[in-house]
Formats: C-alpha cells, sequence, structure tokens
C-alpha cells in the first residue's frame, strides 16, 4: 500500500489516465459537433460545385467566428467556473450557475438572430465580397442567409454541452454530435439534388445544430442527474466569475474572426479565386484538425478546474505530464497521416493543377502548425481553468492574430500567397517561444520540466505535508489506508478523537466501494482516494468507477424512519461528518466528505 505526497513524487494511476482519455472522447465529440457545420459544408462543396462556390463559403467562415465568440467564450466559462465548484463539492451551485446562463443566453440569441438576418448583405461585403472577389457576393449572401437560423440553437448547445458532460450526460453529447451529423449530410444532399444552392446548404447547418440542441435536452428527463432546467434568478456576482473566465475563448474568437477578413484578403489580393478557394479547403482541413486540438484542451481544462477546485496539487502536476504526453502523441499521428493523404488530397479536392500544388504547400505548412498549435491551445485551456485569465488571453490574442498577423503580412509581402499560408506554424511557433521566454524569467530554468509544462503559482497549493493519496484495490487496502489516515491525522496534532474517525470514515468509505463497487460486473476496477487537510478538518475524496452510488442520498433514506436494514456503522459515520457531496462525472462516483 502506498501513500503518495505530490512534492515527493507524480503519482500518475489508472484513475486519472481513464478520466483524462474520458475527457478527451467527449471534448472531441463536442468540438466535433461545432465544427461540423464548416466541415461538412465545405466538403460538400468542393464535391458537388465549382471554384466560385467554393470560395464563397470560405468568405462566410467570419461568420462562425463571430458566432463563436458568445459559444466559444460562454462555454468555456461555464466549464471553467462549474468544474472548479464541482471540485469543492458545491452541487447546488453548479445547478444554479449552469441556469443562470442558459436564461440569460437565450433571449440574447434570439436579437441577434433578427440582427444577423437584416444584415446579411453588408456582412458578405464585410468579409470579403468586394474586389477581386465582388463577383462571389451573390453566393455568400445565399449561403449566409441559411447559416442565419444556425445561431440559437447553436451557442445554447455549446452553453449547454460542457455542464452536461460534468453531469456525466458525455454519451448524449456524442449521439447528438453523431444524429446531427447524418442530419446535415442528410439535408446537403438534398439540398444538392433540389437545386437549393449555397443556401440550402447552410440552412442544413442550422437543422443539425436544432438537432444537436433537442437531444441534448434528453438529459433533462433524468431524474438522477444533478442539473435541472429552470428558471433561476439571475445573480451578478456569478455571472461575473463566468464572464471573466469566458474572456480568453471570446477573445480568441474574435481574434479568429479578425484574422479570417486579414487572411481572405491577404488571399484573393495574392492569389484570385483560385487562392481563395484553396483558403477555403485549408479551412476546412484546419477544422477537422482543431477537432482533436480542442479535445486535447478540452480535456486539460475540465481536468484542471476540478482539481483546482479539490486543492489537489498532484493531480494537477499529473495533469501535466498527461496533457504534454497526448499533445506530442497526437501530433505525431497526425502529421504522419496529413503527410501520407497530401498528395491524394489535393488532387481529389481541386479543380487544377495550380490549386492543387498550392493545396500541397499549404498542407505541409499545416504538418508544421499542428503540435505547436496542440500545445498553445492546451496550455491556454489550462490557464483559463485555474483562473489565469490574462495569461490565457495574451497567448490566444498572440497565437491567433498579432503574431499571425504580422508573419501574414511580411510572409506575403515576401512570397505570395504561399507566404500567408506559413505564417500559420510561425505565429504558433513565435507563441510558444515567448512563453518559454516568460517561463525562463520567472523561474530562472531554461528547460521546464514534464511537471511544469501546466503550472501554478506556488502560493496555490496545500502545503506539502497535508495531502496524501492512495489508489484502492482490495480489502486490504481499506485497512491499510485507514490507519495510515489515523496516523497521517495524528502527525498533524489533530484531536485523538478526530483521527479515529477519520480513519474508521476512510475505511467504511473504502469498504464500500470494494464491497458494492469495484465488484460490479460492469465496474471499471479502479479507485482512488485522496486525503487532505484544510483548517483543522479532514476532506477524504474517492473516485471509483462503480456503478452510480449516491453516497448523499443513501445518508438521507438512512435518516428517515423506515431506513434501510443495513449500513448502521455507515449511518453513525456520516452523522459525524460536516459537509458530504457526490456528482458522477465520465462514468465516475466521485464522494466528498469533510470531517
Amino acid at each position: 500500500m502506498r501513500g503518495r505526497s505530490y512534492h515527493n513524487s507524480i503519482y500518475i494511476g489508472s484513475v486519472q489516465k481513464r478520466l483524462f482519455f474520458l475527457a478527451f472522447l467527449t471534448s472531441f465529440a463536442a468540438a466535433f459537433s461545432q465544427t461540423l457545420a464548416v466541415l461538412v459544408d465545405n466538403v460538400i462543396v468542393c464535391a458537388f460545385y465549382g471554384e466560385a462556390e467554393i470560395a464563397a463559403v470560405s468568405l462566410a467562415e467570419p461568420f462562425f467566428y463571430l458566432l463563436e465568440i458568445p459559444a466559444a467564450g460562454l462555454a468555456a466559462g461555464i466549464q471553467a467556473v462549474c468544474a472548479r465548484e464541482l471540485g469543492a463539492g458545491r452541487i447546488q451551485r453548479v445547478n444554479r450557475l449552469f441556469n443562470q446562463i442558459v436564461w440569460l443566453a437565450a433571449p440574447v440569441l434570439l436579437a441577434l438572430t433578427v440582427l444577423a438576418f437584416l444584415g446579411v448583405p453588408r456582412m458578405a461585403v464585410l468579409f470579403g465580397a468586394r474586389g477581386n472577389t465582388a463577383a462571389l457576393r451573390p453566393y455568400a449572401v445565399q449561403y449566409l442567409y441559411g447559416l442565419a437560423f444556425e445561431i440559437l440553437p447553436y451557442v445554447l448547445f455549446c452553453v449547454m454541452s460542457p455542464v452536461i458532460v460534468l453531469d456525466n450526460g458525455g454519451r448524449l453529447i456524442s449521439i447528438a454530435s453523431a444524429a446531427g451529423c447524418v442530419t446535415d449530410i442528410g439535408l446537403d444532399l438534398l439540398s444538392v439534388r433540389m437545386g437549393w444552392g449555397l443556401f440550402g446548404i447552410g440552412l442544413a447547418s442550422s437543422a443539425s445544430a436544432l438537432v444537436f440542441l433537442l437531444v441534448t435536452l434528453l438529459h433533462f428527463l433524468k431524474k438522477d442527474r444533478v442539473l435541472r432546467l429552470r428558471f433561476t434568478p439571475l445573480r451578478p456576482a456569478e455571472l461575473k466569475d463566468m464572464l471573466i473566465a469566458a474572456g480568453p475563448k471570446a477573445a480568441l474568437s474574435l481574434a479568429d474572426a479578425l484574422r479570417s477578413g486579414l487572411f481572405i484578403a491577404l488571399v484573393s489580393a495574392t492569389g484570385g479565386v483560385v487562392g481563395t478557394a484553396v483558403l477555403s479547403i485549408h479551412g476546412t482541413l484546419n477544422y477537422f484538425l482543431t477537432i482533436f486540438i480542442t479535445g486535447v484542451a478540452g480535456a486539460v481544462g475540465i481536468l484542471a478546474g476540478i482539481g483546482f477546485g479539490e486543492k489537489n496539487g498532484e493531480e494537477l502536476e499529473s495533469l501535466g505530464l498527461l496533457g504534454q504526453r497526448y499533445c506530442l502523441l497526437l501530433s505525431a499521428l497526425v502529421m504522419v497521416l496529413l503527410g501520407l493523404i497530401a498528395r491524394t488530397l489535393s488532387a481529389a479536392l481541386t479543380k487544377s493543377d495550380e490549386a492543387a500544388a498550392l493545396l500541397r504547400f499549404a498542407i505541409g505548412c499545416m504538418i508544421l502548425q499542428f503540435p505547436l498549435t496542440a500545445l498553445v491551445h492546451a496550455r491556454i485551456g489550462y490557464l483559463q481553468a485555474v483562473g489565469r485569465v490574462k495569461a490565457a488571453q495574451w497567448m490566444g490574442i498572440a497565437v491567433n492574430l498579432a503574431f499571425l498577423a504580422a508573419a501574414g503580412c511580411l510572409l506575403a509581402l515576401l512570397f505570395g500567397v504561399r507566404g500567408a499560408f506559413l505564417a500559420f506554424p510561425v505565429s504558433s511557433a513565435l507563441t510558444l517561444l515567448l512563453s518559454w521566454a516568460l517561463h525562463v524569467r520567472q523561474t530562472g530554468k531554461a528547460l521546464p520540466a514534464g511537471s511544469d509544462y501546466l503550472e501554478l503559482d506556488k502560493s496555490f497549493f496545500v502545503p506539502p505535508g497535508d495531502i496524501i493519496s492512495y489508489p484502492i484495490a482490495t480489502a486490504e487496502d481499506c485497512s491499510l489506508a485507514a490507519e495510515q489516515v489515523t496516523l497521517f491525522c495524528r502527525g498533524h496534532r489533530l484531536e485523538e478523537r478526530k483521527a479515529l474517525l477519520a480513519g474508521l470514515c476512510t475505511e467504511e468509505l473504502c469498504s464500500n466501494v470494494i464491497e458494492h463497487g469495484l465488484n460490479a460486473r460492469r465496474a471499471y476496477k479502479a479507485a482512488d482516494l485522496r486525503v487532505v487537510l484544510d483548517s483543522g478538518d479532514v476532506i477524504l475524496r474517492m473516485r471509483d468507477g462503480g456503478p452510480a452510488f449516491n453516497l448523499k442520498d443513501y445518508a438521507e433514506r438512512l435518516e428517515k424512519p423506515v431506513a434501510p436494514p443495513d449500513g448502521i456503522g455507515l449511518r453513525i459515520l456520516l452523522g459525524e461528518a460536516k459537509e458530504l457531496s457526490y456528482y458522477r462525472s465520465y462514468g465516475m462516483n466521485t464522494t466528498i466528505m469533510r470531517i
């Protein structure tokens, strides 16, 4: 039996690995659905239309980025705050925060939909349907009219999905993504067959967003969920926290929109319609890669937020290593795959040799860009989750606007249209270089260690001797953990009664998991116990892969006149606990007990 202190070694157990993997999958599914409108539309237009229509779809890209300002910003803000509250065991506050942001967003989004319809022709011109590409304006207007219906369902889905994932709804989000994907593809093909043009393509994306939202709402029909969709009075102080946390992602989306407009201008000026068409295809592939990047960054952000709320420095350090490891592994796989299919893909998606050659060059730039961008976005997600908003904002603006704009203008001037595409990997490299320089200045270490990759200020951590953790797998582990927790409390001069009570609660909590949780046929056979001292109290946090079991509900049933016949020892111990909270996320139970 091994107790681990986070400052002595970095313990990465099977529970942490499983949580990271499941968090990546659910973030990947959400990102896939959120980029689906662009991804599917570009593929269908490339397959069935000419370069003029492809270029017109490219001109509409800033619309998606503008849409992502409220969508990604609010989603990231509520995810960061709710993950921290969940980690701290404040379950009811999560429910209240969720409802406030949903009911605030709905009327605002409805107003934005009306404004979008009224301003479509002006948006087409603003986004680049002028000068060399003025002939593309009718196509762009058609497409934007179809997309305008998407605003309300798309943003609400983005806002709801990260919190529903935290409420063990990751599978439903994946189902919603699949259903929306099928809807979008089917309606796109129907639009082509019926001759509805780009309006039908855009309308199909709006319909798929509605499917995302409707399937997601099924989450609230289940009675065992923490979340309840109901009207909640607005509390400005709580909304302020979410809006501050939303800042980095909103700034990143705004930078995306400005960057998109700039690059449309650069590419159309240096490459004409062919360059603009290749930029559209490049955008499609980039959206595809962004799905993977967002998956890693989302996993890092959610788990960092939970660890931050738990004051769990050990898991944050292990998260740093896992984030680095998976970023590099995923990058290697994607780079190899892109390299193998670059020539075939270029020939299949373009209509001329000139466009195919330019697209091959653009794919080469993406191969260089991907690992750098993955590391940057993982870092941004982490900083946002732990409340370092300014640092996250400057990284997002630097990589997506400041460095990219400067590099794009300079390289386009020197190398023409190819220089504009080369600016993407250059900007990510410059951002990481600046981040590294700041790290050296702050820490005095030229080469960060793996545990420094996702770094917190030292004042965050619980004092080194005040936290221990154990993997729990057998009944013997339960007894040993109980003994160690009692000794741990005595060593910190806690009163003898509290030390003994902490040991008894530990053994009861662990035994309950071993007997009823991990022995179940469909259980994930792993559990993890963390014990931390906080202001004279002992906090026990048990996370296990067994079937859903809400110890708090069970404790409330024990208090009723007709209580279950078993659980007498558990009933006594639960009566001594100051606080008890429970949540289930990613198929795992988390019980937090304060003594």
